[in-house]
């Protein structure tokens, strides 16, 4: 038999391959495309079994805690590991995505649902389009690959099992900070022309009360806003580009705040 296989099925790898698949199943949780309703249950479990034997070898030999009680807690920790490393690249795909969903809102599209002729049929808005976009960045860098290099180097910074300290925890939320951070970035050039638009809008009703400013304000806010997103399309696409080339650095940073327990004396 192979040393790759014996390694495998011995019995005292077990306890390292259930934490493994903890970790990796928490990064199927959150991470973009792996995390997506299109890939069958029965595909994610797969991929996170075929991973977990995969990376075992790398893991150290360790061995079951003498209570019984004490076996949801390892698991668990594992299981949040793997879901700060996937929140490294949900964040910036959700910023994108609500970035979309503000310049909808501020041209008036958000009620494109309550207003369809078809109810049943969901009415998307700009937020679909940038959503894809920034998914189709995300995998042609390569990003989901980041993510599963980054658990495999996990693995020897916080090997599994072991104690962490988790002091440093705040940190890992205050990051999710970044998806508002990514959403104004995202959308501030569409905003500021739409609040100009309106601005001008107003002045112009000022001027000429006869004018209709309702009547001429939704199309005006949908023509200008639906132009100024295609004009920025390419600018936000280096944006994009430039935030996913960021991951590995994001990835250590996070965990960073999650480090290994001191040894006991």
């Amino acid at each position: 038999m192979p040393d790759f296989l014996e390694q495998v099925l011995a019995p005292g790898r077990w306890p390292a391959f259930v934490l493994v698949s903890a970790r990796l199943s928490g990064l199927m949780l959150t991470a973009p495309l792996w995390s997506m309703t299109n890939l069958p249950a029965r595909a994610r479990a797969a991929i996170t079994v075929l991973l977990s034997i995969v990376l075992l070898p790398s893991v150290p030999v360790m061995r079951l805690p003498d209570e019984l009680l004490a076996l949801p807690l390892p698991f668990a920790l594992e299981m949040v590991v793997g879901i700060v490393i996937g929140l490294t690249a949900a964040i910036l795909v959700q910023g994108v995505a609500l970035a979309g969903e503000i310049i909808s809102l501020q041209m008036g599209l958000s009620l494109a649902p309550q207003l369809a002729p078809m109810p049943d049929l969901q009415v998307s808005g700009i937020g679909l389009v940038l959503s894809n976009l920034v998914l189709l960045i995300y995998v042609g860098i390569g990003g989901h690959l980041m993510l599963l290099r980054g658990l495999a180097d996990s693995l020897q910074t916080l090997p599994p099992g072991q104690p962490m300290d988790l002091t440093g925890g705040r940190d890992a939320v205050l990051a999710a900070g970044a998806v508002f951070r990514c959403a104004l970035s995202a959308a501030a050039p569409v905003m500021v022309t739409l609040l100009l638009a309106e601005l001008s809008v107003a002045l112009l009703s000022r001027a000429v009360p006869q004018i209709n400013a309702m009547m001429i304000s939704f199309p005006i806010a949908i023509g200008v806003g639906l132009v100024m997103t295609g004009a920025a399309l390419p600018f936000l696409a280096t944006s994009i580009e430039g935030w996913m080339h960021q991951l590995p650095g994001s990835v250590v940073t996070l965990l960073g705040a999650l480090q290994a327990a001191p040894a006991g004396p």
